[in-house]
Formats: C-alpha cells, sequence, structure tokens
C-alpha cells in the first residue's frame, strides 16, 4: 500500500517534482525577452545609448525615436533553431552505492526509446518580430516622435527531460541530505521519467512618444499590451519503485507501469511600460532605460489522461489562472564614437527575478503540490530564481555611406538556480556572440543579424552529474522604408 500511495502522488497531479530532477512546466520560457530590434542584436543587444534613426528604436530606449527626421515604417523576421542536451555520469554513492551502481550502467535498465539517461532535442521556428511606424513632428520649437509598433517580446520555447527521476532523491546532500536507513528500516524510493516541452509566444502593442527636452537630451515613454500563447505537454511515466536498507549494497526492485500526459494551452495577456532617457552629443552618448513591473495573466487548461498502476484508463480536466508579477528591468549604457564612421557601445543589465510573484488559485501547491489544496485559497507564491545581471558590448562601423557592418558580445544569465549539493544559490549564465549587415538599396534599408546563444552548466550531486547545454541560432532581418 505504501508503494501505491507513494507513485499515486508522483503521478497524479501535472506539477508534481521531485528535488533537482524535475521541474515542472510553469512559467519557464517568459525570461526570454532579448529584443527583436535587427541593429541591436547585431550589436549584442546593447542599445540604451545608441540612439536610432528607424522605428525599432522603440522596441529599446523609446527616447531613441526622437533622432528620426523623416517619417518611416519598419518589419522585421526571426527565424530560431534551439537544441537541449544533457549528458549523465553515474558515480558510486558510498551510502548507496548498489543503487548508483546500478545507475551507472544505463544496458542493465533500458526497456524502452525513452529509457536513455542521454538525450537532445531540436526546435527551430519562424516568428513575425515586428511592425511598425514612427512619424516626426515639430511641437513648438520641439522636436516630438511618436509612434505604434507590434513587437515579438518573449519566445516562450522550453524542452526538459529526465529518465531517472528519484523521490527522494539519493544523491541529494545539501541542503539537506537523505536519510540513511536504520538497522531494520527501509527508505522507499519510486522512480520514473519524466519530460516537458512548450513552444509558443508573447507578442505587444506598444504605442510610443519621444521628445526633445534640451538641445541634447530626450525623454520618451512606451506602453505594452501583451497577449500570447504557448502549447504545453508535460508527461510523466512510473518505472520502478526501491527498498533501501542498512547495508550500501542491499536494496530491491520493483518494476511498476503507470502514467500521467497533460495536453494542453496557456494563454497570457497583461500589461508594462518604459521610461527612458537619451543624452547625446556627437562623440559620446548616455541612456537609460526603466521598465515597470510586468503584470500578467496566465490562463491555463490541461488535458489529462492518466493510466494508474494496475493498467485502468482515465482522463481529467485541469483549468487554473494565475496572475503573475515580473520584476522591474533597468538598463544603463554609452556609446561613443571614436570617428564620424565607427560607434562602440556598451549597457549594464539587472533584474530581480527573486522578487517574481505567481498568485494562483491553489497557491503554493499547483507548482510545488507538496499536500493536497484548497482550490478556494489564494496564496502568493515566490519562485526560487535569482537576481540577473550582464553587460552587452556593440560596435557598427559605416564602412560607406549607409553601409554598416556589426557586431557584439553579451552575457546571457539566467534566472533560474542551478541545483546540486556544491552550488547552492548559483543561477546559470551563457553568452551569446552577433555579427549583422545594414545595406541600402532604394529608399530602403536592409539590416540582417545573426546571433548565436550558449548556456552550459552543470547539476552536481553526490552521486551523478548531469552537463547540460542549451544552444540557440537566431537570424534576424529587417527592412526600413523612409519617406
Amino acid at each position: 500500500m505504501r508503494i501505491r500511495l507513494l507513485l499515486l502522488n508522483l503521478l497524479l497531479v501535472p506539477a508534481v517534482q521531485a528535488q533537482g530532477v524535475m521541474q515542472p512546466l510553469a512559467i519557464q520560457g517568459i525570461q526570454q525577452q532579448d529584443p527583436s530590434a535587427t541593429r541591436a542584436r547585431a550589436m549584442g543587444g546593447a542599445f540604451a545609448a545608441s540612439g536610432g534613426n528607424n522605428p525599432e528604436a522603440m522596441l529599446l530606449n523609446p527616447a531613441g525615436l526622437a533622432d528620426m527626421a523623416r517619417p518611416a515604417l519598419s518589419v522585421a523576421g526571426l527565424w530560431q533553431s534551439r537544441n537541449w542536451a544533457e549528458t549523465q555520469h553515474w558515480n558510486p554513492n558510498r551510502y548507496y552505492a548498489g543503487i548508483s551502481l546500478y545507475f551507472s550502467d544505463p544496458a542493465t535498465y533500458r526497456s524502452d526509446a525513452l529509457s536513455e539517461p542521454d538525450w537532445s532535442h531540436a526546435q527551430s521556428a519562424f516568428y513575425p518580430a515586428f511592425a511598425g511606424g514612427a512619424f516626426p513632428f515639430s511641437l513648438g520649437d520641439r522636436a516630438v516622435t511618436v509612434g505604434v509598433a507590434w513587437r515579438l517580446v518573449a519566445d516562450l520555447s522550453d524542452y526538459d527531460r529526465n529518465d531517472n527521476v528519484l523521490a527522494p532523491y539519493i544523491g541529494q546532500f545539501r541542503p539537506v541530505p537523505v536519510d540513511r536507513p536504520n538497522p531494520g528500516e527501509e527508505i522507499d524510493v519510486a522512480w520514473s521519467s519524466f519530460e516537458r516541452r512548450r513552444e509558443g509566444a508573447i507578442r505587444a502593442l506598444s504605442p510610443a512618444v519621444a521628445m526633445q527636452i534640451l538641445p541634447h537630451v530626450h525623454l520618451g515613454f512606451r506602453f505594452s499590451w501583451w497577449n500570447g500563447s504557448s502549447d504545453d505537454i508535460q508527461r510523466h511515466s512510473s518505472r520502478g519503485h526501491f527498498l533501501l536498507r542498512e547495508d550500501a549494497h542491499d536494496y530491491s526492485f520493483t518494476a511498476l507501469d503507470g502514467s500521467i500526459e497533460w495536453n494542453g494551452s496557456s494563454d497570457y495577456s497583461g500589461w508594462t511600460a518604459a521610461g527612458g532617457v537619451h543624452w547625446k552629443t556627437d562623440v559620446l552618448g548616455l541612456g537609460a532605460v526603466y521598465q515597470l513591473p510586468i503584470r500578467l495573466t496566465r490562463s491555463v487548461r490541461y488535458e489529462g489522461a492518466y493510466v494508474d498502476l494496475d493498467g485502468n484508463a482515465s482522463r481529467h480536466t485541469l483549468e487554473e489562472e494565475e496572475e503573475i508579477t515580473l520584476p522591474f528591468k533597468f538598463t544603463a549604457g554609452a556609446s561613443f564614437r571614436p570617428a564620424p564612421t565607427l560607434m562602440l557601445t556598451v549597457d549594464y543589465f539587472i533584474r530581480h527575478y527573486e522578487e517574481l510573484e505567481v498568485r494562483t488559485p491553489a497557491g503554493e501547491e499547483l507548482l510545488r503540490r507538496d499536500s493536497p489544496a484548497d482550490p478556494e485559497t489564494l496564496s502568493y507564491l515566490r519562485l526560487d530564481w535569482g537576481p540577473v545581471r550582464g553587460t552587452r558590448i556593440g560596435l557598427e562601423w559605416e564602412i560607406r555611406n549607409h553601409w554598416f557592418v556589426r557586431a557584439g558580445f553579451r552575457q546571457d544569465p539566467q534566472p533560474f538556480r542551478i541545483e546540486g549539493f556544491g552550488l547552492l544559490g548559483q543561477t546559470a549564465r551563457g553568452n551569446a556572440f552577433s555579427a549583422g549587415l545594414g545595406l541600402p538599396i532604394g529608399p530602403a534599408l536592409f539590416d540582417l543579424a545573426y546571433d548565436f546563444q550558449r548556456l552550459l552548466y552543470q547539476d552536481r550531486w553526490e552521486s551523478n552529474v548531469d552537463y547540460n547545454r542549451i544552444r540557440k541560432h537566431n537570424l534576424l532581418f529587417g527592412a526600413t522604408y523612409r519617406f
């Protein structure tokens, strides 16, 4: 009976979680808010002080719109390819040597196509990234520009998988080690596999205005109404049950079947606003952008197919609504022109994701599901995310009249914390490299950018190390027509 209760608790809920080896779908992907402006991405995403003479400036520092001298329309698209991969390496655990040796040789337990500890997964997609226009005019002796854009703000693509989910996780040592059996005692360990996948995007309708308030100083404001959706799938299958005993090599195993698959969608809606300031001379520019906290509603509808441990099938429906508050984001930067045809830019950005909040009808249990929840109870939940901060560096060289070569580098920190006994509190950090061109054809200017992102990190446990890799190839192309 205790075996059945342990496994039923793992299988019956869509948001079940075991320490360090399985994170259910919640709001993953919502933090992926790389700028969809082609010129800025080619320059490493450094935009706070780079200004701009096309409508894409309203995506970045809205104060840069005040640089525009002529009305213009812009469009842009994004093609991306992403690859997730993980390799598991098992070492003998001195307290549970028998079971850890069992996992160190996958051939001893490999039984189907999914029972592979090492895996990779690829996704590719094309997104319309931007469509907008801006119109400059004079208000008295001041230059004013207004604009409106429909734009991509967040790519929600996400994937993760683990074929060796153990609950409790025997490799856990910190912050609290897993107990060892006393003489005559046994520890129940459920073994299962997990997979999640999300595809989708959030877009925004954004009006903006910029004004020259002093000869070299511009202010800008942008409002954004967010709307989007994603297709979500997560699967959780029971594989068996272990009983661990006092002797390090003494355990028993029972193979068990049972599964739950949740398939459905998430819909997102909300709003935010941003304000920016830009000071510019012929040689030096300074800029800063403050984005207000983003308030979103996520509506979830999942259909679940459940097979219990006796092979009986049933279906379940889950409908939930979450209120999400993403913390503010601040970016400051500088630009420098050592020559009229060369510009260097640098940005520093920070966002306190540890202050992110999710309010759900089921409260904490919707994401952690440690105990039964009252569906009528509202409570606040802080996810275990950490702050992100980093720099972006860009270069733009005008090799001839309106012919540009661009390059850049940026740090690409992630808010989720790396798990494992030796890395408490550390978040994952990646890098991105980019390059691009700007080419005039008649009255239009065409921009092209390539951006490569790489994230490598290790989840380290007493029994094993998970080597994780995420690679993203992004190709952006845009066109601007000035009237």
